[in-house]
Order: structure tokens, then C-alpha cells, then sequence
């Protein structure tokens, strides 16, 4: 039954993101859909693993979330007429996607592969680190490791933020 939620949550979360169009509103759906991964592979795999994708995403956000500011001028945001659509829209979407989850599924059939997904999920944590994935950690490393210093070329070569500001304040 928490696993039908947890879907039924993750597709309403999904199909807010047709809907959405400022980059702001985006970021914080972005970041729902974070947590609710981050949670779910807390579940199936170990809670330390799910943390740890948290802490990437989140570390993505701020970046995006920098370059939004820096980029795009204070626009207004929504007004409640439009918050309370949505929320409507989101709680019947989420409603609808559970009422249509518990039809399909049988709810003593669903604890019993949720056992048997916990047995299994042992083992899956060992491949995640296993001896055959070391080279694609290894060239993710790099990457990342190249990624920070054209990131860091790019800044000091500007010498100051991304946005060039008209007045200094003192």
C-alpha cells in the first residue's frame, strides 16, 4: 500500500512539470522529485545510498539555481488563484493514479513482493559497487574533476560573478 502511494505520488509529481514554466517553480519540483527518489532508493537499497544521490541533486539545484538568479530578472511569481489549481490538480491527479494502482494490484500480493524486494536488495547493493563497474567510477571522477576546474577557468577568467552589475556598492 506505501509503495502504491509512493508511485502515485511520483506521477503526480511528474505531471506538474507539463504544467510549470518559470525556471524557479521548476527547480523546487526538481527538488521534489529528489526527495522522492532519494527515499524510494532508501527503501530498496541502502539509506546511505539514497542520501548520498540527495546531496548530489541538492548540490545540482544550488548550481541551477545560481544561474537562474544571476541570469533572469525578479519576475513575479504566482498568484493563489493558480496555487490553488494546481494543488487541486496535483491532490486529484494523485487520487486518481491511486484509486486506479489499487484496482490492478492485490494488496496481499504486494507485501509479498515487498519481502522478496528486501532479500533482493542485499544483493543489489553489492553490484552497485562491484568489481566491473570501477573503470565507469573512475572515468565519472574525471569528469567531474574537469567539469570543476572549466568551472573554475570560466569564473576567474570573468573575474567576478556571472552577472556584470552596474553599480559598485561600497
Amino acid at each position: 500500500m506505501v509503495l502504491m502511494m509512493f508511485f502515485s505520488l511520483g506521477f503526480s509529481i511528474v505531471s506538474m512539470l507539463v504544467i510549470l514554466i518559470q525556471p524557479l517553480s521548476l527547480g523546487f519540483v526538481i527538488m521534489l522529485m529528489s526527495i522522492f527518489m532519494s527515499v524510494m532508493i532508501s527503501f530498496f537499497i541502502y539509506s546511505w545510498y539514497g542520501y548520498m544521490l540527495f546531496l548530489v541533486y541538492v548540490g545540482g539545484l544550488l548550481v541551477m539555481f545560481m544561474y537562474i538568479i544571476s541570469l533572469i530578472p525578479n519576475l513575479i511569481f504566482f498568484s493563489k488563484g493558480i496555487m490553488v489549481y494546481m494543488f487541486i490538480g496535483l491532490v486529484g491527479f494523485f487520487m486518481m493514479n491511486l484509486i486506479s494502482m489499487y484496482s490492478y494490484l492485490d494488496v496481499g500480493m504486494m507485501s509479498m513482493k515487498m519481502l522478496e524486494m528486501k532479500s533482493v536488495s542485499l544483493g543489489l547493493s553489492s553490484l552497485l559497487m562491484s568489481k566491473f563497474n570501477f573503470i565507469c567510477y573512475v572515468f565519472l571522477g574525471v569528469l567531474l574533476l574537469l567539469i570543476l576546474i572549466s568551472v573554475v577557468k570560466i569564473c576567474y577568467y570573468c573575474e567576478g560573478p556571472l552577472r556584470v552589475f552596474k553599480y559598485k556598492y561600497a
